[in-house]
């Protein structure tokens, strides 16, 4: 049986390999492959590896039995001239380009079209910005994005968990320091840091820290946890992908605005907003947001970073209590 798919596999990833996998699996498998002129007339743009880079890197996989090549999105002479029974391609494949001369010829000649899910969190687009990311050093981004934010002036769109802003709010009492600023975007919605948020709001605070990002530079996700022995995680970085997997609805920017103007909150944890930076262990003592004048947060960043005491890590993470490490030193 013939089975035919299409794309454009500018740096190969596991995304693109689940699908040619999968659709290997049907049967012989001819792929598609866009030209580096198709691609710039689609995207704007022509993409990194050329097309006989992008060729060499399918015809490698030993379950790919054709390559071909097109520039003109119209398949139809592809399907013509191929003759497959059946045509493999992406979920977002029907709503991504008006589709119907193509699905009226496919039902016409009786050939099977399969449509498997996208790869969540890559894509091309990722691994581009990923690169971009690597080569950042500088302390220009936490200048630019930190700030002190009254807290009668953010939004919330998600529900807090109740349990864990009251072991917040005895810790953060107890230690008399707050670590970890809350994310918000633009118009001052908090995307990350809801239960943090809510125990500085049952202590008084005046002011939080807060990193501000543009919703163009995030990803947002439908969350997806994991139970392992009775453990509730999270997908993140820096979690372990064990136990049963629990996904919940992809939500978009308009969905996220409209719960905080409206007050319906979305239940806490089903959504996930990845960042292209973070901020993490920035210890601000609880008296400066306790207190009616502003802290002065820039200046506070500015000494540790004219002291050295941040760490830049290659995950776009920044560290903000090396200062303590070098204190334990001495």
């Amino acid at each position: 049986m013939r089975v035919y798919t299409t794309g454009v596999f500018d740096i190969l990833h596991r995304g693109h390999l689940n699908i040619l996998t999968q659709a290997a699996a049907l049967g012989e498998l001819t792929v598609g492959i866009m030209t580096d002129q198709g691609v710039e007339d689609t995207k704007g743009s022509r993409p990194i590896l050329t097309l006989e880079e992008r060729d060499a890197q399918v015809r490698s996989l030993p379950f790919v039995e054709e390559v071909i090549h097109y520039t003109d999105t119209d398949q139809r002479p592809n399907y013509a001239a191929l003759r497959p029974e059946i045509v493999v391609q992406g979920d977002d494949w029907l709503f991504s380009a008006d589709r119907s001369a193509a699905l009226n010829f496919l039902r016409d000649n009786s050939i099977r079209l399969v449509l498997l899910p996208r790869t969540q969190g890559i894509s091309t687009t990722e691994i581009r910005k990923r690169v971009a990311r690597s080569g950042r050093r500088d302390e220009q981004f936490l200048r630019e994005r930190l700030r002190m934010v009254p807290v009668d002036q953010l939004l919330r769109y998600e529900a807090h968990d109740d349990a864990k802003v009251s072991r917040l709010v005895d810790k953060i009492t107890a230690e008399r320091v707050f670590f970890n600023p809350i994310s918000i975007v633009r118009e001052n919605i908090v995307i990350d840091g809801a239960n943090r948020f809510e125990a500085l709001r049952r202590i008084g605070a005046k002011a939080a820290p807060c990193v501000v990002y543009d919703y163009s530079d995030i990803d947002l996700l439908g969350n997806v946890h994991f139970i392992n022995n009775g453990v509730k995680t999270r997908m993140s970085e820096f979690a372990r992908e064990q136990g049963e997997r629990i996904e919940f609805p992809p939500r978009t920017p308009a969905d996220i605005r409209a719960s905080a103007e409206s007050g319906k909150l979305i239940p806490n944890g089903e959504t996930f907003h990845r960042v292209p930076q973070s901020i993490i262990r920035m210890p601000i003592p609880l008296t400066a947001l306790l207190q009616d004048e502003p802290f002065d947060l820039a200046a506070y960043v500015e000494q540790r970073i004219v002291e050295g005491q941040i760490r830049f890590y290659q995950s776009s993470v920044y560290v903000c209590d090396e200062w303590q490490e070098q204190v334990e030193k001495q």
